[in-house]
C-alpha cells in the first residue's frame, strides 16, 4: 500500500512539474500569451480596397522591384524589366492573400528576435544559421494606389506551414511600422525572384507537330533533322539527321529528337529588349511544323553571363506548310494561326536569357548526334 501511495505521489509531482513547465513556456513569449488568440484581420477593411491597388513594391535582402498596373485590371508590368508583362493571376492571388491575412497568435515585439522569425527589415536581415541562408528571408510588400500612396505594407517572414487541402498556410508576419510580430494564416505565393513574376509563356511547339528542324551556325555548318516514318504501334516518331556520314550512326535518338523539340518546354531566366544585343552572328534554328507554323530562333552566347545564352524567337503561319493528314495531335489551321498571333504579341522585340541546357538543343552540330559504328554492327537507316 505504501508503495502504491509513493508511486501516486511521484506521478502527481511529475504532473505538477510538467504543468509548471508548460506554464513557463506560455509566459515566456514576451507576455504575448495574454493576448486573445481569436483570428483577426491583419488589415481590416483592405479586402474592400483591393481594386484600388495599382502597384506593388517588393523588397528582399537581395533585390527590390516594382509591379505596376496598366490600362486594365489584368495587365501588369515590371519597370525594372522594361515593362515586360507580369502574371496577372499571381498579382491577384497575392493582393487578395495579403488582404485576407489573419493574425492567430502574437509573436515577439523585440527586434532581437526578428531575424529568427525572418520579419526584420530586409536590408537589416541576418540569417541565424546555415539553414536560414537558403531561405529568401523577409519579403517586404507594399501595396500602392494610383498616386503611389501606400495602402498597406507587410513583412512576410518564415513559413510555418503551406496551404494544403483548402486550408490556409501559417507564416510569421510583421507590419513594418509596428513592433509586434504575429503568426498569421493566409494563402500567398510570393516569389522573391522578380523573374518568377513574369509571364513565362513563349511559344510551345511539341516535336509531335514538327516536320523538320534546321540549325545554321555562323561558320556555315548546317544541321538538318527530319521526321522519321510513323510507327505502326502509335509510338512517338523519331527524328533523324538528313545526312549521315559513312561509318557513323546516331549516338542517342533522344538528342536528335531534342533538336526538333527545342521549343517544347523552353523557359527563361531573364529578359531584355532584343535591340540591346547583337544577333548578327547568331546560330539560327528553324522549326517547321506540319500544321503550318514556322519558328525561327536566334541564339548567341551571353557576354555578361557565364554558360548562358540570349535568344530571340519569331514565328509565322503559312497555309502552304500545312499537312493535316501527316500526323496526329496537330492544330487546326485556325488554331495554329491563333497560336502564332498570340505568341508574337508576347515575344516580339524581346530577348530571353536561357541556360546552357536549353541552348544546347537549339545549337546542336552533327558531331554532337553521331558516333562511329562498330565494325561488326550493321548500319541502320
Amino acid at each position: 500500500m505504501k508503495m502504491r501511495n509513493k508511486s501516486w505521489a511521484v506521478l502527481v509531482a511529475a504532473a505538477v512539474i510538467l504543468g509548471g513547465a508548460g506554464w513557463w513556456v506560455a509566459v515566456s513569449r514576451d507576455q504575448a500569451a495574454q493576448a486573445d488568440f481569436t483570428p483577426k484581420p491583419l488589415f481590416p477593411g483592405l479586402t474592400a480596397k483591393v481594386n484600388d491597388v495599382m502597384g506593388l513594391e517588393i523588397s528582399t535582402a537581395k533585390t527590390m522591384f516594382r509591379i505596376e498596373r496598366g490600362a486594365t485590371a489584368d495587365h501588369w508590368t515590371m519597370p525594372s524589366r522594361q515593362d515586360y508583362p507580369v502574371r496577372a493571376d499571381l498579382v491577384r492571388k497575392n493582393v487578395l492573400g495579403i488582404a485576407g491575412l489573419e493574425t492567430i497568435e502574437p509573436r515577439s515585439d523585440k527586434p532581437a528576435h526578428y531575424n529568427l522569425l525572418q520579419v526584420s527589415e530586409p536590408d537589416q536581415y541576418q540569417p541565424v544559421d546555415d539553414a536560414a541562408k537558403s531561405d529568401p528571408g523577409p519579403i517586404l510588400v507594399r501595396l500602392a494606389d494610383k498616386d503611389a500612396k501606400a495602402i498597406a505594407a507587410v513583412i512576410i517572414g518564415k513559413t510555418r506551414s503551406y496551404p494544403a487541402g483548402g486550408k490556409p498556410g501559417q507564416l510569421q508576419v510583421r507590419k513594418p511600422d509596428e513592433a509586434r510580430a504575429w503568426l498569421a494564416q493566409g494563402t500567398l505565393e510570393l516569389p522573391a525572384d522578380p523573374v518568377q513574376w513574369l509571364v513565362k509563356d513563349l511559344i510551345k511547339i511539341d516535336k509531335t507537330r514538327v516536320a523538320h528542324a534546321t540549325v545554321k551556325h555562323p561558320d556555315g555548318e548546317v544541321l538538318r533533322v527530319v521526321r522519321g516514318p510513323e510507327k505502326a504501334d502509335g509510338a512517338p516518331v523519331d527524328f533523324v539527321p538528313s545526312e549521315m556520314p559513312k561509318g557513323m550512326k546516331i549516338g542517342s535518338p533522344f538528342d536528335v529528337n531534342a533538336v526538333a523539340g527545342g521549343l517544347a518546354y523552353l523557359g527563361f531566366e531573364d529578359v531584355a529588349k532584343a535591340a540591346e544585343h547583337d544577333f548578327a552572328r547568331a546560330t539560327v534554328t528553324e522549326i517547321v511544323t506540319l500544321d503550318g507554323v514556322k519558328a525561327v530562333v536566334r541564339t548567341i552566347p551571353a557576354a555578361d553571363h557565364d554558360k548562358k545564352f540570349w535568344l530571340t524567337i519569331s514565328a509565322s503561319f503559312d497555309p502552304a506548310l500545312v499537312k493535316p493528314d501527316a500526323a496526329r495531335d496537330l492544330l487546326k489551321p485556325e488554331e495554329a494561326e491563333k497560336q502564332v498571333k498570340e505568341a508574337m504579341a508576347r515575344i516580339d522585340g524581346w530577348a530571353y536569357l536561357v541556360n546552357d541546357y536549353a541552348a544546347r538543343d537549339l545549337t546542336r552540330r552533327l558531331k554532337d548526334l553521331i558516333e562511329p559504328e562498330k565494325k561488326d554492327e550493321p548500319r541502320k537507316g
